[in-house]
């Protein structure tokens, strides 16, 4: 019985040693056959470009856009090209742990058509994120043949959790049932937009990578968040002593 094919696709913008990092670790742990791969590029740098040619060229589609389109555009069109039941889809700022996660997660979704993404990284790293409220928690663990996965509930007001762009594969049956991304800013209204048609989201039991871009945020000018207020979010000086540490430590407000 053939294998259900992969398609890999990776965002990428300007973070070249980070880039290398994932790719590397990648390439040393997975364990399944991917039919392509590609990296779409958005930092529109001549030179980025070239060092990203010269490392992955050989084994990679490099896709360098000639103008900034910001992630989910990069998305939209690269999954416009993809022919193949099952993404991987990938960051720049990752690295892989643990072999044998894309079967593992491929597991996990053909044993329940409602699990849109098994996430990878554990729930504590997810949660260094957010430091005002401890956004997931573990629930129960459930046992397959071949692996297991935690699931977990979402902090009360928090609409994270539904749905991310953090590596890990994806039906391209799922993309294709909410029309794509394109008329979206922002992930968090695309998780809620598989919330309402039930979907959930688990994490992969061990976990197979950890984040390696948490001080080196990428800004993305086409991105805009929803103003929809949170539950358990600080307010009058709480949350302007949060932006003031933000503004020292990552220089952004």
């Amino acid at each position: 019985m053939s294998q259900p094919e992969v398609t890999f696709v990776l965002t990428s913008c300007g973070r070249v040693d980070l880039l290398q990092k994932t790719i590397e670790s990648f390439e040393k742990q997975n364990t399944y056959p991917i039919k392509r791969a590609i990296i779409t590029e958005d930092s529109c740098d001549p030179e980025v470009y070239q060092q990203v040619q010269d490392l992955f060229g050989d084994r990679f589609e490099i896709w360098a856009n000639k103008e900034k389109k910001g992630q989910i555009k990069s998305i939209v069109d690269a999954y416009a090209s993809i022919d193949t039941p099952y993404i991987f889809h990938c960051e720049d700022d990752w690295e892989f742990t643990r072999p044998n996660f894309i079967e593992e997660s491929m597991a996990i979704l053909e044993s329940n058509p409602k699990i849109l993404q098994p996430f990878l990284e554990s729930i504590e790293d997810a949660n260094i994120a957010t430091e005002s409220v401890e956004l997931f928690k573990a629930e129960d663990k459930v046992e397959l043949e071949s692996t297991s996965y935690l699931t977990f509930s979402v902090a009360e007001g928090w609409e994270w959790g539904f749905f991310s762009f953090k590596p890990g594969l994806r039906r391209k049956s799922d993309y294709d049932l909410i029309n794509g991304y394109a008329r979206f800013t922002n992930e968090l209204d695309i998780g809620c937009v598989y919330k309402e048609q039930e979907f959930y989201c688990v994490v992969l039991d061990p976990p197979a990578m950890i984040n390696t871009g948490h001080e080196r945020h990428v800004a993305d000018p086409t991105r805009i968040w929803p103003k929809r207020r949170k539950a358990g979010k600080e307010k009058g000086l709480r949350r302007l002593a949060k932006h003031v540490k933000r503004l020292f430590r990552e220089g952004k407000w």
